[in-house]
């Protein structure tokens, strides 16, 4: 994997992390961006990121990880004094799922199990 993107995907997990759990409550009101769609869009990069770092783990993993990741960003964000939501679960679940779907096309279905080659895209 080229070193750009696993940098990429760190920079995308770390920047994207840090605002969701840090003081930072106020970003969507002051950029005019609506919060479920900045959640939508987030977790969709957050399953690409999980992708390009850990390569030889299956989607479906990879999909579980990223679900995973946004209900624990929002039982943090409940204790930091920051709002949990249903409604940001689920849009995370919803950008995840849809950042799934254009990887499969995009594989053509291809399977990715632990075993791939290398040869692969």
């Amino acid at each position: 994997m080229k070193p750009l993107m696993r940098l990429t995907a760190v920079a995308i997990l770390a920047v994207c992390l840090t605002l969701m759990i840090g003081p930072f409550g106020g970003v969507e009101a002051g950029t005019r961006i609506w919060d479920k769609a900045a959640h939508f869009v987030v977790f969709g990069l957050f399953l690409w990121s999980f992708g390009v770092l850990f390569r030889r783990l299956p989607r479906l993993w990879c999909v579980v990880l990223a679900v995973g990741l946004g209900a624990a960003v929002e039982l943090v964000q409940g204790q930091v004094g920051r709002d949990a939501s249903w409604g940001d679960l689920l849009a995370d679940s919803l950008g995840v799922a849809v950042a799934l779907l254009l990887w499969v096309l995009w594989r053509r279905g291809e399977t990715r199990t632990a075993f791939q080659t290398s040869n692969t895209r």
